[in-house]
């Protein structure tokens, strides 16, 4: 830390420097008269950075000396913060055009101070007194908020400017207007109020700064001087890291068997046998366990015995290969007959003829590839193969030099919990008994093993700490303290990961140190990592270098990367994101803690934190642990309160507020922020407030350079914003609605991001050329207005990158005015989109050919898009002169040219082929990987000749709209043919989208490849005849699929598209509407899993032959849906899967029966033993076969009996119906009726088949025992559930609209299965049911039911039925749905209804249910209470909700108009309240329940309400109000 100190002190002042880089603000401090005190300042400044550079990196032990050098970094402070202010108000007179603002005037320098000078006179006023550093000020008010008159300020403009200065010390009076009120909730209507100068405290402040420079520079010289040349010595981290051997201290390896196992069968197998020489790097952070991983290899049997050699260095900081080669030479014997040489040479001779291992451990700097390719040479002049070097080190980039294509990286994460816990106890307790005497400590013991992230050497580090004290008390401390990080033994973890942080350059030092302010496992994307430092202004350019601030910042975090302080990890679903590697962040902490003060409100009480007087950039992190209820809210709002007294909020630069629930606390972080006015960066992470409420003296933080705002609700992004001058990083990306921009948005004239959602908000920016350093615009809208949209405005943005979209470029009115927005000088412009509207664009195509001509941009472009340009030629610059090369996309739209750029031959509609020009000789896109053509409405023929040739990385192809196109032609020449086919697409094609090209008729088959990477294809809208879509594509679940979709005027001969051979891995195929494809290729599809098919004739997929033919699909779902197909076709179909478990059958209309094939069984019968016995069989057989075949002909479909899940939809006149063969008593075939045959049946679903049950006895058993769940709905026909009563394993039944169904039968389901959610609706004689018969009796009071979850609409016939106690006898869930008769409960309805198990109770969609039921306070389990759509219910019930109810939703109901005192119980934690229009108010504050956690307030509540809810933000833990 004491070194920290001098870098820390060093940088401040280096960028309190800054502002003196130009003359810009030296000037105009000379017109105001402080030219003086800022030469006077700079040469402070400037002798404080001569004093501190000589020790840069030194070691102080003195704590007078480490006291002054604080001192100097807060006066460093102070004077950047005076010059950033002075450079506020010099942007301010810049851009309002006062004279203050002039850097010269033409008749001298006399006459420009002269006329600043009276500007000066004209703008001395008070600022407002907001902006005064005095805490707490409220003089000058009175009771309405109105200034007082003040003689003394008014009489003395001096001494009352003196006072109004932003961040003076001195005291302050309030402005007279009262421009700021202190109210959280004032209106922010009105524009906040331009500053004010005032020289006088200007002058004073920079005076009392100097004089603090010169007294703490002359005492830090003095102390130097006397202390003499030893006063400090230069740390050594060499001498820092100990010597390691091959002798491991640790004799056994916890968790990293697998890894070690791995490493040693490869390096001593068969997987290096072909290489002379091979490179394992073993990477990780320090104190992983790299060195402890490679003692173990080196020591194991078997690699001992398997190499003749073995060699261990310790390599650490001094790489040098000439030094290394001397040290291995002497570790390796010497051998008979071997001549004098260097180490080189000897080293070659002993090693050749025989196979080594050499480990080099603990490799640092290795950055040379030269060196490192020296120190292997002598290695791979072996005659002997597979030998091994085993590399460990820190540093990914090391590893990075080390491997070649042949060899792998080892990547060591932290252990897992497991076996890093077994590691743990072993360190602490040594053996079991000691554990088994102490496991009182254990659970301690468990939340130190949470925060060690499996870091071996924090295990060895802490267990130290613990096993000489194992008493509660000191294990609780060291949890509490996180001793462990404050060790300064070298060998322990803290000290281990300090000694990488170290070795980092300075710079590197500082932006990894400030990664802190993030909470841990914070995953950054990389331009917001870049634009977090460039808020923080970390990123400094050396002496002479041209870059932006972002390449600097780029390189640094790539460096950070190599040096394995960031892992980079990939993101499916976007680019990749970075992290801080485990204990690095605590690392991070540590190293910060100086100037960073990192709160969590999970881990310690604020009020316990030391908080040091240099603090300037302060994160919090509020988790869920601070809003579990209100009392914890609040002991966490006066523990945060703390902070007043003891943090200085005033010198704070940076604020960061992290959590989800951390807008519970905008009240008291509003008055604690509220001296907060020299911030600099402020992150607000899922706000649920107006920025505002936050910092009440947001709109004149004039040293505010970064402002991001992530909102987890609907308030609009601050756009008031045009006072920030010095605002750098403006982040409004989670705001998908900003439009009203302020007028002078182009005052933030140092502007470099203004990130956001949509970018139509960019096109909103008056005058955006003043924004010179705006680095990305991504839209531009040329002339909107008469100015300030014109195009010379992007020719002043000269730093442009990323992506920009020029629209309206049809109100260009000359060609001059392209030239102006120079486009060819942005070279870091990567994208451009040039776009005419093709609704309002004139007929001027000369002018329009011109203009585009004239907007070349440079030549590093890599995506352009050129979109209804009227023109009759391709601009030259994309054509015969073509500049744009490296090209990757290109899309042209509604360009009506005869010149083409160099992609192919076309042929235009009523275009003579001699005037179509596309031929470049010698010209092509280098590196075109997407291509889109669109709306291209003359364009008849497109051929592309030799495309591996033209488009040889060409991954996508876009043609869509392109209304005459006929055929597309990509003939390959012999040379280049793809797999012997002339005519496909390009060969690295990826994407191919065609659609609405109603003409097109030809095109190669598609996919036009078989690969691990599979096609994606979209083809919709062409003139193939009967194709209507076609989607072939992988979906993130990694299933590959391909839909299919015919016009409705049939054509099987769109087949002819496809290259089935291709698609060998299709997982999926949906054959919608369409002729089934023959089965014959179907069997191609090796890999299909998924099939869906329907159809609207009767043509079946296979012919005659097909009969002779058993084909075997590996298909497990089946979907079948509005095909014509007979129950013939049908069940021989079902034949060909035999892997099929799901089975999905929808509106077949020839299908009117169904019933269970008998495997074995075919339709012919088969010879076999002639006894008289078998012959019988063989007639019954017979007969049952011919019958089967009678009803297979009339629309029987038979299922094959393997079926696990079962589907059935809209057959109105489907029946169940017996196989004949399934019930031959003499054979021993007993199948049962109906679907018992389906042994393996799980899950089956009946929709709207009202005949399916109708043909069976109500004794009979229809369906499979193994059913577990099973629903109904619109099936009618059947009287009662005794069909279903054999289902003992059913666990859920749902029965819907079925008719004049009956309860009886239930009872065996309930008593004997386990039955455990019952759903009956719309099912209105269910429940009507004569008493149980004699055996039901018995068996009802000796059995229990297992239901937890009814869902019913008849409360009458529920309570009714004599079986009610065995429903509800274990109920926990009660939902009464759509019972649109009951008004009220009687009292023996709620007694059998309510009992004491249910724990959810739901009322929904009850129309007439005006009173709920008195019974529900009695519920000593409830605690669920959901009340939705029931429009009559007037009020919760008089006696109150149980004790127990923890959640209580109440949703559109609108005759409920309050909520009286105390009908809320004292333990619910969640209320939602939404569409009550008529509750205007809750209870008071002290009338709501103490552990009230959250409240939810929904759409369609009254104003009143909202209103009120709001003021509980801060009382009530977890606020959240949508309207």
């Amino acid at each position: 830390m004491a070194t920290a100190l001098v870098g820390a002190a060093f940088s401040v002042v280096g960028k309190a420097l800054a502002p003196f880089t130009d003359d810009l603000l030296k000037d105009w401090a000379a017109s105001v008269k402080l030219g003086d005190n800022v030469r006077a300042l700079e040469l402070e400044l400037l002798s404080a950075k001569a004093l501190l550079q000589p020790v840069l990196h030194k070691e102080i032990d003195n704590s007078a000396l480490m006291e002054l050098l604080v001192m100097l970094q807060d006066l460093g402070y102070d004077a950047e913060d005076v010059l950033d202010e002075l450079d506020y108000f010099r942007i301010q007179d810049q851009l309002h055009g006062t004279f203050e603002a002039v850097d010269r005037h033409d008749k001298g320098c006399a006459c420009n101070l002269m006329l600043n000078a009276k500007a000066v006179g004209k703008h001395i006023v008070c600022l407002p007194a907001c902006l005064s550093g005095a805490k707490g000020n409220r003089r000058g008010l009175n009771k309405g908020g109105k200034a007082k008159p003040n003689s003394r300020s008014c009489c003395n403009p001096v001494h009352a400017v003196g006072k109004c200065f932003p961040c003076s010390s001195l005291p302050s009076v309030d402005d007279d207007d009262n421009s700021m009120p202190n109210s959280p909730e004032r209106s922010h209507t009105n524009e906040p109020k331009k500053l004010k100068f005032n020289r006088v405290d200007a002058s004073k402040r920079m005076q009392h700064i100097i004089e603090q420079l010169r007294l703490v520079h002359q005492r830090v010289s003095g102390i130097i001087t006397a202390l003499g040349l030893n006063w400090s010595t230069v740390p050594n981290i060499a001498q820092s890291r100990p010597i390691t051997t091959s002798e491991s201290t640790e004799p056994r390896l916890y968790g990293r068997d697998h890894i070690m196992n791995g490493i040693i069968r490869d390096i001593t197998g068969d997987k290096h046998c072909g290489e002379v020489l091979t490179v394992i790097p073993i990477v990780g952070p320090g104190g992983i366990g790299k060195t402890t991983l490679a003692q173990h290899i080196y020591h194991n049997e078997k690699v001992q015995q398997h190499f003749d050699v073995k060699i261990w260095i310790c390599v650490s900081f001094n790489f040098n290969a000439n030094k290394l080669i001397q040290e291995i030479e002497k570790c390796i014997p010497e051998v008979d007959g071997e001549s004098k040489g260097t180490a080189a040479q000897l080293i070659e001779q002993r090693l050749k003829k025989k196979r080594f291992l050499l480990v080099l451990d603990d490799i640092w700097d290795c950055s040379n590839e030269y060196e490192w390719e020296q120190l292997l040479l002598p290695f791979r002049k072996s005659q002997v193969k597979a030998n091994i070097i085993i590399a460990t080190t820190r540093s990914p980039a090391q590893a990075q030099i080390m491997v070649r294509k042949t060899d792998h990286s080892v990547y060591l994460q932290g252990l897992d919990h497991k076996e890093f816990k077994d590691l743990f106890l072993d360190f602490v307790f040594g053996d079991d008994q000691s554990r088994k005497d102490h496991t009182f400590l254990l659970e301690t013991g468990d939340k130190i093993i949470g925060r060690l992230k499996g870091s071996p050497l924090a295990a060895k580090t802490v267990g130290r700490l613990l096993r000489n004290q194992l008493d509660l008390v000191h294990w609780t401390r060291v949890l509490e303290s996180k001793e462990w990080e404050h060790s300064d033994d070298r060998n322990d973890i803290m000290p281990a990961l300090k000694l990488s942080y170290d070795y980092l350059p300075s710079q590197l030092q500082l932006c990894f140190s400030y990664c802190a302010l993030f909470p841990q496992d914070y995953k950054f994307e990389r331009e917001e990592l870049i634009n977090f430092w460039i808020g923080l202004d970390v990123l400094h350019l050396s002496h002479g270098e041209n870059k932006r601030v972002e390449d600097i910042g780029l390189s640094h975090l790539t460096q950070l990367i190599n040096h394995g302080f960031l892992e980079k990890r990939a993101k499916q679903d976007g680019p990749a994101c970075y992290i801080v590697h485990d204990l690095l962040h605590e690392l991070a902490r540590k190293v910060s803690s100086h100037e960073c003060l990192i709160i969590d409100s999970s881990q310690s009480q604020v009020s316990s934190l030391q908080i040091r007087p240099s603090i300037r950039h302060l994160s919090i992190n509020i988790d869920g642990t601070s809003v579990q209820d209100r009392l914890t809210l609040k002991n966490c709002v006066e523990d945060f309160n703390t902070l007043d007294k003891r943090l200085k909020v005033e010198k704070l630069r940076s604020l960061m507020l992290f959590g989800e629930h951390h807008g519970c606390f905008v009240n008291a972080f509003g008055d604690l922020f509220r001296e907060a006015k020299a911030l600099r960066v402020v992150f607000l992470s899922q706000a649920s407030y107006e920025v505002e409420n936050l910092l009440h003296n947001f709109y004149y933080l004039v040293h505010l350079r970064y402002l991001r705002i992530e909102s987890s609700s609907r308030d609009k992004f601050p756009n008031k914003l045009s006072r920030f001058y010095h605002m750098m990083v403006l982040d409004a990306r989670n705001y998908d609605n900003i439009m009203d921009l302020p007028r002078d948005m182009s005052n933030l004239i140092k502007l470099r991001h203004f990130l956001v959602c949509e970018e139509e908000t960019h096109e909103s920016i008056f005058e955006v050329g003043k924004l010179r350093s705006l680095q990305e615009l991504r839209r531009f809208s040329v002339k909107q207005e008469d100015q300030g949209f014109e195009l010379r405005q992007l020719g002043q943005l000269v730093q442009l990158c990323g992506s920009l979209c020029i629209d309206n470029l049809e109100n260009v009115q000359i060609k001059e005015e392209a030239d102006e927005a120079k486009l060819i000088q942005k070279s870091r412009l990567h994208e451009l989109r040039l776009c005419w509207n093709t609704i309002q664009s004139s007929n001027e195509t000369a002018l329009e050919e011109q203009v585009l001509e004239r907007l070349k941009p440079s030549s590093n472009l890599l995506k352009l898009s050129i979109t209804g340009h009227r023109g009759a030629t391709c601009p030259s610059w994309l054509g015969i002169n073509l500049s744009v090369r490296s090209l990757e996309y290109l899309r042209l739209s509604y360009v009506a040219w005869q010149t083409f750029p160099p992609i192919g031959e076309l042929s235009l509609v009523n275009v003579p082929p001699e005037e179509i020009s596309c031929k470049t000789p010698g010209k092509r896109f280098e590196n075109l990987r997407r291509l889109e053509l669109v709306n291209l409405a003359s364009l008849k023929k497109w051929a592309v000749h030799d495309p591996c040739q033209l488009f040889p990385y060409l991954e996508a192809l876009v043609i869509r709209d392109c209304s005459n196109l006929v055929e597309l032609l990509f003939p390959h020449s012999t040379c280049c043919q793809q797999d012997n086919q002339a005519l496909s697409f390009p060969p690295r094609l990826l994407e191919l989208n065609i659609g609405n090209c109603p003409q097109l008729l030809s095109f190669p088959p598609v996919p036009w490849t078989e690969s691990e990477a599979p096609c994606s294809i979209k083809i919709e809208g062409t003139g193939i005849p009967g194709l209507c879509k076609l989607v072939c594509a992988k979906k993130l679940n990694s299933e590959y699929f391909l839909e299919i979709v015919e016009k409705d005027i049939p054509d099987n001969t769109f087949w002819n598209v496809l290259a089935l051979n291709n698609l060998s891995t299709l997982t999926r195929l949906n054959m919608l509407r369409c002729q089934p494809l023959p089965l014959c290729h179907l069997q191609m599809l090796s890999s299909l899993r998924t099939l869906e098919m329907s159809c609207p004739s009767n043509v079946f997929p296979f012919d005659e032959v097909d009969n002779h033919v058993q084909y075997q699909f590996p298909v497990e779902l089946l979907r079948i849906h509005h095909w014509s197909a007979s129950g013939k076709d049908l069940t021989q179909l079902l034949t060909y899967f035999p892997e099929l478990s799901d089975l999905q059958l929808w509106d077949c209309e020839k299908i009117t029966g169904l019933g269970v094939s008998v495997m074995g069984h075919q339709a012919t019968a088969t010879p076999g033993p002639s006894s008289s016995g078998h012959k019988v069989n063989q007639q019954q057989d017979a007969r049952a076969e011919e019958e089967i075949v009678s009803l297979v002909a009339e629309g029987l479909l038979l299922l094959p009996p393997h079926v696990q899940e079962l589907w059935i939809c809209e057959y109105p006149e489907m029946s169940l119906r017996s196989n004949p063969l399934s019930d031959n008593k003499e054979d021993g075939r007993t199948g049962g009726g109906g679907l018992q045959g389906l042994s393996s049946l799980r899950k089956l679903s009946i929709w709207t088949c009202p005949k399916f049950l109708s043909s069976y006895y109500s004794s009979s058993f229809l369906l499979p025992s193994s059913l577990e769940y099973l629903e109904l709905e619109g099936v009618v026909g059947f009287e009662t559930v005794v069909p279903l009563s054999n289902l003992s394993a059913l666990t859920e039944l749902s029965i819907r609209e079925c008719g004049d169904l009956r309860v009886k039968g239930l009872w065996s389901l309930l008593a004997q299965g386990h039955l455990t959610k019952l759903q009956v609706t719309e099912t209105p004689k269910f429940f009507v049911d004569p008493k149980p018969s004699c055996v039901d009796e018995q068996v009802l009071p000796s059995r229990s039911s297992k239901l937890e979850e009814l869902i019913m609409d008849d409360v009458a016939g529920v309570t009714a039925t004599p079986i009610c106690s065995l429903i509800f006898s274990s109920l926990t869930t009660l939902a009464i749905y759509r019972d649109a008769k009951v008004e009220h409960l009687t009292e023996e309805q709620e007694a059998l209804l309510f009992i004491n198990s249910l724990e959810v109770i739901r009322f929904e969609f009850c129309d007439s249910l005006k009173y709920l039921p008195a019974r529900l306070h009695a519920l000593p389990r409830l605690k669920r209470l959901s009340i939705w759509k029931c429009k009559a219910v007037r009020m919760l019930p008089e006696n109150g909700l149980p004790s127990s109810l923890e959640e209580l939703v109440i949703d559109r109901c609108p005759e409920i108009q309050s909520l009286r005192k105390n009908c809320l119980p004292s333990s619910l934690q969640k209320l939602v309240i939404g569409g009550c229009p008529g509750i205007r108010s809750l209870p008071k504050v002290n009338d709501l329940p103490s552990s009230l956690r959250e409240l939810c307030i929904l759409f369609d509540n009254s104003k009143e309400l909202t209103r009120h809810c709001r003021r509980l933000t801060g009382i009530i833990p977890i606020v959240k109000i949508r309207d």
